[in-house]
């Protein structure tokens, strides 16, 4: 059950989740979907073709790349809010990997930058220890074994 600030645990507790992580995911979620339309809406921009040009693959693999890479930050930002402890792995270990693949082509290194950035703070935010207790699974099954008071 996706829910914007809380997760539904059984019948017995409504545990909150942590803002940090409410606001890490809404961001990805609300810039993948921003990256998603500009490719699409920029697809046939001569501006946007030229700057592809220039890099060292060929501009129809960096458009499936792209595609591909926002649809893994869409779909894992959707899962980390369902509370699903993988979808921040899958984020992690995607995120290293893209950033290392754009450092090894790009022209410009210094454009990964902003990127790499983002990708630190937000990582930081949803491996927090309020994060990682949000997450696990052992929390998880301890409060709804409790029976309220």
């Amino acid at each position: 059950m996706l829910v914007f600030s809380k997760v539904f645990v059984g019948n017995l507790h409504v545990l909150k989740r942590p803002v940090q992580v409410a606001v890490s995911c809404w961001i990805l979620v609300l810039s993948a979907l921003f990256s998603l339309t500009s490719v699409y809406l920029g697809r046939n921009d001569p501006a946007m073709l030229a700057g592809m040009a220039h890099g060292a693959i060929p501009v129809e693999v960096q458009y499936a790349i792209l595609l591909f890479s926002q649809g893994i930050t869409l779909v894992a930002a959707l899962a980390m809010l369902q509370r699903r402890r993988g979808a921040r792995t899958v984020y992690l270990v995607w995120g290293v990997i893209d950033i290392a693949f754009c450092l090894a082509t790009l022209p410009l290194k210094m454009d990964v930058l902003p990127g790499a950035l983002l990708f630190a703070v937000l990582c930081a935010f949803l491996y927090s220890p309020k994060s990682n207790a949000w997450f696990s699974p052992r929390k998880a099954a301890n409060d709804a074994c409790m029976t309220p008071a």
